[in-house]
């Protein structure tokens, strides 16, 4: 399973995906270290030197690059959902993509504590910083797939509630596979149907026989309705008859 951590700065991510794919036995990968080792030097130097774009482009070839892997647990840098490359690899339909929420208050407190300078932190007042911070929680919210609040949470407790949820869309993700195949086995037998329909038709034609015949279609209903009466909803059985027997009616006048 491939598993990606959003969030703003400060709300954990490093640490969850860390506790995170050593829970699951997946491999992880800091997208933000990934980059420092790239490039050669650590982000908040190389971000002032060659800016913004030229480092949203290679954070975005780095991530989808480890995109590439399977069974993986990626941390991003908090501004990831600001290049549409990056929003694209993170809605990707084999990508779990989890929002790890923090209100302003615990992040800038966590920031503070930990005396890490962050390369936006120096571009920003206290008060663009919330306006930066407000911006791209509609962002995460847009693009995740699962938000989990992290305040007064420890990263072990954090990581729990991660794995419940991650369980829970292992058996989704089956189930709907299931339930696709059940589609397709049913469209499939739609097309035999039509066949079947096509070869009456033409014993129709040859013998000049009616192409409605009331009684058998009033026969059938009747047949079927009882057959699944604890299974099926009635409406659900009519509807089908219903859109069956026009469309058998249509390909057989066409073909009279």
């Amino acid at each position: 399973m491939k598993i990606l951590l959003i969030g703003f700065m400060g709300v954990g991510k490093t640490t969850v995906g860390q506790k995170l794919a050593h829970a699951l036995g997946q491999r992880f990968i800091d997208l933000d270290q990934a980059i420092a080792t790239h490039v050669g030097q650590p982000i908040p130097s190389f971000f002032t030197q060659v800016g913004e774009p030229t480092f949203r482009e290679i954070e975005a070839n780095l991530l989808e690059r480890a995109l590439e892997q399977e069974d993986v647990v990626i941390s991003t840098g908090g501004g990831v959902i600001e290049t549409p490359s990056c929003v694209t690899l993170l809605n990707r339909a084999d990508v779990y993509t989890i929002w790890l929420n923090s209100e302003f208050s615990t992040v800038t407190d966590r920031l503070l504590a930990t005396g890490e300078v962050r390369p936006l932190m120096l571009r920003h007042s206290l008060a663009s910083f919330f306006t930066l911070w407000q911006e791209r929680q509609t962002k995460y919210a847009r693009t995740a797939d699962l938000m989990v609040a992290t305040d007064f949470k420890t990263p072990a407790e954090i990581c729990d509630e991660i794995v419940r949820h991650v369980a829970d869309a292992t058996v989704l993700d089956t189930t709907r596979s299931q339930i696709d195949a059940i589609d397709r086995q049913i469209l499939q037998a739609m097309v035999a149907r039509l066949a079947l329909v096509d070869k009456v038709a033409n014993i129709k034609a040859k013998h000049h026989l009616a192409v409605v015949q009331p009684g058998r279609m009033a026969a059938m209903q009747e047949r079927l309705q009882a057959r699944f009466a604890s299974t099926l909803p009635s409406q659900l059985v009519s509807d089908y008859l219903k859109l069956m027997t026009e469309t058998a009616i249509q390909r057989e006048e066409a073909q009279i």
